[in-house]
């Protein structure tokens, strides 16, 4: 994802040729993970290859039941070749579950469980990296830490530790072997997708698919990308109840993060202790902020996984991890908005256009149009339960079936507004995409109250 706002350290060169010394010895050295993908790509596009031939010239109604039978085994196949080859593979399957605009719904559906597979790795081989980093006197800098981290990420886990000036913090400490993996894999991944290109079905450029992985997981892997996220956005005016960890400057480096402790639960635990009308105001908070972000800022934290929100005892919420930022042009956030009011029934638009004018690119079938249309008109019915989840989703879904090109940044916005609105319904917390839309809604609720008891007297 582009940053207009600072210089992105990346030490990956993405310019050099595709096969050098270099990396055909980083090819050797990852030869067993190598071989494995190129075993199971080969699997999936010759089985496709072979449908292909099979159902030349048949009707879609007659080939379409075929083809979906086919992508939920190599849907199988993929991900068994993530989950046994680790790493940046992970990340692979973490990034196309998020994509149901690129793949059909039963790569999704595999590839999902892939999303929290994160390994704990012993303290004893993250103390490498903290030596590298802070130096061989690594531990005078702090009274204690404990050595059981208290979360896990595809590439990093979060340690507690006291400094010797008596602050509690939170490290974040890259693991060892990370970046050699992802260098393995780096070259990996480009030959494969360059000997896909046009072979697999439908529109799928697989070769930007893959760069725009590579580049996200680049910027990820040297936290001092995370460090100035981090500080930008707590330079931001935020809703008042919302709160960013404050940086130990002095302890960041390109693989360790060191940030203030926050005392609080994580959101998803509070809420499951706090009743009805507490677990409404947090989220409406949450929501309203996450409305802020986009719609006024449009720079927003584009990773809204529960365990990334925290709840203070004065009921303030702490957002943590800026390894992936979302950024929005003033007109990119214009037309979204739009497009998505249009589509969540807030107000009425030509959907066709819209699309067009938001940067959609490929030839919009009519039928689809009408299918969206109607879809939008069932959503304003009063006895329809309006979820956001499933509005983002079915129109992604719509849009791969149909080959048409979706922006990345919305993408990534539809994850997070989906995501958010996933999470609000399974609290039972109505979602509107209007900034403030949870105080009209508790304005609304008192006036109807006030109203019956009017009318009971």
């Amino acid at each position: 994802m582009s940053n207009t706002d600072f210089e992105l350290y990346r030490e990956f060169t993405f310019d050099e040729p595709l096969i050098n010394v270099r990396k055909a010895k980083q090819l050797w050295h990852g030869r067993t993970r190598t071989i494995r993908a190129v075993t199971t790509v080969v699997r999936i596009e010759r089985s496709y290859a072979r449908l292909n031939k099979k159902t030349k010239g048949w009707e879609k109604e007659r080939y379409n039941p075929l083809y979906k039978e086919q992508h939920i085994k190599n849907a199988d196949l993929l991900f068994r070749l993530c989950k046994n080859n680790g790493a940046t593979w992970v990340k692979l399957a973490q990034f196309l579950s998020a994509r149901p605009d690129m793949l059909p719904k039963a790569y999704i559906e595999a590839l999902k469980p892939l999303q929290n597979e994160n390994h704990k790795v012993p303290f004893s081989k993250m103390v490498t990296v903290l030596q590298e980093d802070l130096g061989w006197n690594w531990r005078d800098k702090f009274e204690w830490v404990d050595e059981d981290p208290i979360a896990t990420a595809s590439i990093a886990q979060v340690h507690k530790a006291r400094t010797k000036e008596g602050v509690d913090v939170a490290i974040k400490i890259q693991q060892p072997n990370v970046r050699d993996l992802f260098d393995e894999d780096f070259t990996t991944f480009q030959l494969i997708s360059r000997a896909l290109r046009g072979k697999l079905p439908g529109n799928l450029d697989i070769e930007q698919m893959v760069m725009a992985l590579l580049e996200l997981t680049a910027e990820e892997l040297d936290f001092r990308n995370e460090e100035q996220n981090t500080r930008d956005f707590g330079a931001l005016k935020h809703h008042p109840r919302i709160r960013v960890p404050v940086l130990l400057e002095e302890l960041c480096t390109k693989r360790v993060i060191v940030t203030e402790w926050i005392v609080g639960t994580r959101l998803t635990d509070h809420l499951d202790r706090s009743n009805k009308e507490e677990a409404k105001d947090l989220l409406n908070v949450l929501q309203d902020s996450y409305m802020q972000q986009i719609t006024q800022f449009g720079k927003y934290q584009a990773d809204p996984h529960p365990g990334n929100f925290l709840v203070t005892p004065d009921k303030n919420i702490f957002i943590v991890d800026y390894g992936t930022i979302g950024r929005l042009t003033p007109e990119e956030t214009m037309n979204y908005s739009m497009l998505i009011m249009v589509l969540l029934g807030h107000m009425e638009g030509n959907i066709g256009k819209m699309l067009q004018k938001a940067g959609f690119k490929g030839d919009i079938p009519n039928e689809m149009l009408n299918e969206m249309s109607q879809y939008v008109v069932r959503t304003k019915r009063p006895a329809k339960k309006l979820n956001v989840e499933d509005v983002i989703a079915e129109l992604l879904e719509t849009l791969q079936e149909s080959h048409i090109e979706v922006p990345d940044q919305f993408v990534s916005l539809g994850r997070v507004i989906g995501t958010l609105g996933g999470f609000m319904q399974a609290y039972k917390v109505p979602f509107t995409w209007i900034p403030g839309g949870g105080k009209k809604e508790k304005k609304q609720e008192s006036k109807d109250t006030a109203e019956k008891a009017a009318d009971s007297k």
